[in-house]
């Protein structure tokens, strides 16, 4: 990314006028991360008991909840950056509007 335009998303986000929505945002985050992590776990441990009984069951179950985990992921992720987008959105133009046009 552009270095300058990467300073500037950093200044925003750190003086922004929405913090309550940015901690809301990561807190919706952290538990999309949670599930994923969940899902993860429930698949290694259920799939691998399953497979005792039947090797495919186990193996299809183990290979689904980790598609699973690894979907809830990457939703957390791009729900968090696209609310933070509109976050940007908003702090932006709210510091374009706070100064004086010349």
């Amino acid at each position: 990314m552009n270095l300058p335009k990467q300073q500037y998303l950093e200044q925003i986000r750190a003086d922004s006028a929405y913090p309550v929505y940015r901690g809301i945002i990561n807190t919706i985050a952290l538990l999309f991360y949670a599930v994923a992590a969940l899902f993860a776990l429930g698949a290694i441990v259920g799939g691998l008991g399953t497979m005792t009984r039947s090797f495919v069951t186990g193996l299809g179950g183990l290979i689904l909840g980790l598609i699973l985990a690894a979907l809830y992921y990457f939703l957390g992720r791009f729900f968090k950056e696209a609310a933070l987008i509109l976050a940007d959105i908003g702090d932006s133009i709210v510091d374009a509007n706070a100064h004086p046009r010349s």
